[in-house]
């Protein structure tokens, strides 16, 4: 017997690959032999659906919104860590993160990215996980404050730019 976490229709929940999302119904499918329950997410800021099979949602990393998002702030206002020199590694570590859907993982990857760009040394490749990894952080941010995407984006730059500002 599967004993993860249930969620139910109305759950804002995050996917590690995909965001931020609300449960807008649990549907039963019939795939191959076999009948499955799945969770249809609505996607924040997207077209369409998500499909997560109900039996392997805890697997996937199917998980509520952070409770406090004042702790994800905070990250970003902390002490940053160095980020290799050589863009391939940098660019792996940085995917790595992205892919755990770790809000404090992603976090530090935003503070870190942020602390690289304010010293102009973001490539094209660093600047798309940079804007993905802001993106993801705002998704959550929003689902966990009940605010727009857009607000929470803001949030997020703002507290960036304060760093900036103290570290001028």
């Amino acid at each position: 017997m599967w004993e993860g976490k249930v969620f139910n229709v109305g759950d804002k929940v995050i996917h590690p690959a995909y965001g931020a999302g609300t449960i807008v119904d649990i549907d039963e499918k019939q795939m191959e032999q076999e009948r499955c329950n799945y969770y249809i997410i609505q996607l924040l800021g997207q077209a369409g659906t998500l499909m997560v099979p109900v039996a392997r949602a805890d697997q996937l990393g199917l998980r509520l919104p952070v409770e406090q998002p004042q702790e994800v702030l905070e990250v970003l206002t902390s002490e940053p860590t160095d980020l290799s020199s050589d863009h391939r590694k940098r660019q792996e570590s940085i995917n790595v993160d992205i892919r755990s859907g770790d809000v404090v993982k992603i976090s530090e990857a935003v503070r870190d990215l942020a602390h690289r760009d304010r010293e102009n040394n973001l490539t094209e490749a660093d600047l798309k996980l940079y804007r993905k990894a802001q993106d993801f952080l705002a998704g959550e941010l929003a689902l966990s404050q009940n605010i727009q995407v857009e607000q929470a984006l803001k949030q997020v730059r703002s507290v960036l730019e304060s760093v900036d500002e103290e570290q001028e």
